[in-house]
């Protein structure tokens, strides 16, 4: 079997998570990713983060102890808990992907899009269920005023995810994946048509070479607007709110929680990967090169 995936390519990342693996220990039958973005958002780097870890238990039972232990998202805080700081600098079972996006708009063509959602609402791979979703989707996108952006974030997102997926079903084990997505208008678009995506790109990414695993995704009630996983969000939550406030692609504004976070959760923390994803290439960094970007910010102050 080809073992090779889309992430094997980037060397900091592999290095940084066969220490994970090591550190973790055992072979979890599933695994847990957790989502959050902050995208198109006035002087903030465009940034998307996954954590994964592997399935701890039951979903209520998870959900509680993390409200505890995170119990605000960062945009609600003015300071940050050290309760908060220590349990994301130290938790051994937590890893996070951060990907930024310098020039987003160049990643997308709202044609090959269109092209590509037609395709799959007519392919004989896709089940009838989900072709039907899918027809009504490729139709809807020629409407005038289509929300180009979040069809954009919807397909950066769905992409990434399904790679993520790829590497977990590939390099390891895995019965079940549960993904616990950031509830916003990325989720909602062509009433919640990401399921499909996703699915459509963890398939494609995986390409029969193994048994598929169960994919979960947990996600707001689009009729209640309930969402009861809140509390998995909020660790992606947290570092997608410092790097996408990181002086790297213009003049963003590190508030003092920003620093405390960052000084004292992330700087040395093993287990962050970053990638920067321009539209001809994708790097991805390790914690140094974060230091030094941080050093040359205080620098100007």
């Amino acid at each position: 079997m080809n073992t090779r995936t889309f992430l094997s390519n980037f060397p900091t990342f592999v290095k940084r998570w066969k220490t994970y693996r090591k550190k973790l220990g055992g072979t979890p039958l599933g695994w847990t990713v957790m989502s959050d973005y902050c995208l198109d958002a006035p002087n903030k780097n465009n940034c998307i983060t996954f954590t994964i870890s592997p399935i701890l238990g039951q979903v209520e039972p998870v959900a509680k102890i993390l409200d505890k232990k995170l119990p605000a998202e960062i945009k609600k805080m003015k300071q940050a808990p050290q309760e908060t700081i220590d349990f994301i600098k130290k938790q051994k079972e937590f890893f996070s992907l951060v990907f930024l996006f310098p020039d987003k708009d160049k990643l997308f063509n709202i044609q090959y899009f269109k092209t590509d959602m037609l395709a799959l609402s007519e392919s004989p791979m896709i089940p009838e269920k989900s072709r039907k979703r899918l027809k009504v989707f490729a139709r809807s996108l020629e409407r005038k005023g289509l929300h180009k952006k979040v069809l954009q974030n919807l397909s950066l997102v769905s992409f990434l995810y399904g790679r993520i997926v790829e590497f977990l079903t590939i390099k390891h084990y895995t019965e079940a994946i549960h993904w616990f997505p950031d509830r916003d208008s990325i989720m909602r678009e062509g009433k919640g048509i990401i399921r499909e995506l996703a699915n459509v790109s963890c398939t494609n990414a995986i390409a029969g070479r193994t048994r598929y695993p169960e994919v979960h995704i947990g996600g707001e009630n689009l009729e209640t607007g309930e969402f009861v996983f809140d509390p998995f969000t909020r660790y992606p939550d947290i570092i997608t709110g410092v790097f996408s406030s990181l002086p790297i692609f213009n003049s963003c504004e590190l508030k003092e929680k920003h620093q405390q976070l960052l000084k004292g959760a992330i700087l040395n923390n093993p287990r962050i990967a970053w990638f920067i994803m321009y539209p001809d290439k994708i790097r991805c960094f390790d914690m140094v090169a974060l230091k030094l970007l941080y050093e040359k910010y205080l620098a100007k102050l």
